[in-house]
């Protein structure tokens, strides 16, 4: 009993003499030396390394004050996990609190958690003083967006956690907090990875910079949801972004935009981002000689894991979507012919010289493929036309032909005839196995009939 409370950093000054001598002999779960106070260096008490802690099983709780090691007294650690069953890329919040009633904690060294198949993200670390039953309590929070990547059972540790204690040299405590077992719903495979998880996905504030015919404007929104990243925006807007004509778009430009605070009912783990893509009017304006043009509509599909959850078939569940509607622009003339018309001048020396130089490099790729592959052929031929007998010729046959571009090994006969094998080899080949197999008398004089038949019409069109 007294062992157990000394393992929980709460000793009474009656006990605390007789649970030093007792630990030595109890086992625990905190292996956590204590300072050795004959021991000084300049004043300063040197330093100990804290032991192992034996972590608690996972459980499958929201909330959690449970662990394992040694805290200081009164300090209680708390850790929250939103959701216990989310859905498979769903983000979740998980939250971890230190309370410190004595406001003795000079420091406190806080990892992320973690654990296979988890991404964790910081979103925030902040400590404030809070009234707690009528006393004021100092508070450490830590918050992380976490998404749980692979379906199935997926466990999420938290790490040790370090306390400084106000009056000692060095720390003499440390917590591991139990871990949380997820039970994660699997998404449909048939839905693209890259697809967001987010009980919702918005269109934020969005415009057009004034467009001039034959200078770079830009088309600028945002998008706010949970879980997002710039290649999964890239991969839903690039098969949308078509340019109508007399208006080019460019790859779109995106980037987290923290300025561009998401509105309170998204929630802790919505960010915003902001996405830009560069507009080029052409001179002559658009379709019907006019000078605008219409941008495209976008309808961005999103996953809401709130259906997921609530449906007993995933095959039924359906994608919602972001949409925002098509608009027109215009833009203004400019007297830039001259511009323009030294670059379609240009444009023809441009792309003749690309392609010129695209045909020398492809000219110069196909000679030297073609070049290695008759070296092989010929390299290929010499080692059969090496083999000693007829074992070690079907061995090197063998490797030859794993080896080729398009691997064969172990072909069968019709394999080899779709491939383009002759007859005469196909029948030295088959010879050739005889001779291993069969022990075909005149062993010597037609294993040098099938050698030489194997070497010299082995196709050279399968070393290219």
């Amino acid at each position: 009993m007294m062992a157990t409370r000394l393992l929980n950093g709460r000793p009474t000054s009656r006990v605390a003499a007789i649970a030093l001598l007792l630990a030595a002999s109890v086992p625990a779960l905190a292996d956590i030396p204590r300072p050795d106070r004959d021991r000084d260096s300049g004043g300063l008490a040197e330093r100990i390394e804290l032991g192992p802690i034996e972590p608690l099983p996972a459980v499958a709780e929201p909330i959690s004050r449970d662990g394992a090691g040694r805290l200081p007294r009164g300090v209680i650690v708390e850790t929250e996990v939103a959701a216990i069953d989310p859905v498979q890329r769903e983000t979740i919040l998980v939250t971890q609190t230190i309370l410190d009633p004595a406001r003795q904690l000079r420091g406190v060294e806080v990892h992320r958690p973690a654990g296979k198949g988890i991404d964790t993200q910081v979103l925030e670390a902040s400590q404030d003083t809070v009234e707690i039953d009528g006393r004021r309590v100092n508070r450490r929070h830590y918050r992380w967006a976490v998404q749980a990547l692979r379906p199935g059972e997926v466990t999420l540790e938290f790490q040790r956690i370090e306390f400084d204690v106000v009056g000692r040299a060095q720390s003499e405590y440390a917590w591991l907090p139990v871990a949380r077992r997820l039970e994660v719903t699997r998404l449909p495979a048939h839905w693209p990875e890259y697809l967001p998880v987010t009980p919702a996905l918005t269109f934020g504030e969005g415009q057009v910079s004034d467009l001039v015919a034959g200078e770079p404007g830009e088309w600028r929104f945002n998008l706010v949801g949970e879980g997002l990243s710039a290649k999964a925006i890239e991969q839903l807007l690039r098969a949308q972004l078509t340019a109508p004509p007399g208006l080019r778009i460019d790859e779109p430009s995106i980037r987290l935009a923290p300025e561009q605070a998401p509105a309170e009912a998204m929630g802790p783990l919505a960010d915003a981002w902001e996405v830009r893509l560069s507009l080029l009017p052409a001179v002559e304006g658009g379709g019907d000689g006019t000078r605008e043009a219409r941008l495209p509509a976008l309808t961005l599909p999103f996953v809401d894991p709130r259906r997921l959850e609530t449906s007993a078939n995933l095959a039924e569940v359906a994608l919602d979507y972001a949409r925002r509607d098509a608009r027109t622009v215009a833009w203004q003339a400019e007297p830039a012919e001259r511009r323009w018309a030294t670059i379609r001048a240009a444009l023809p020396w441009v792309i003749g010289g690309a392609l010129a130089l695209l045909m020398i490099v492809t000219l110069g790729r196909f000679g030297w493929r073609r070049w290695r592959a008759h070296h092989a052929w010929r390299q290929a031929q010499r080692d059969l036309r090496a083999a000693p007998d007829a074992r070690a010729l079907r061995e090197r046959l063998n490797h030859q032909l794993a080896g080729l571009p398009r691997p064969m090994p172990s072909p069968s006969r019709s394999e080899l005839a779709t491939r383009g094998a002759p007859d005469d080899w196909l029948a030295a080949r088959a010879g050739l196995d005889r001779l291993c197999f069969a022990g075909v008398a005149g062993e010597d004089e037609a294993f040098r009939r099938v050698r030489a038949t194997l070497a010299g019409a082995l196709p050279a069109r399968w070393f290219r």
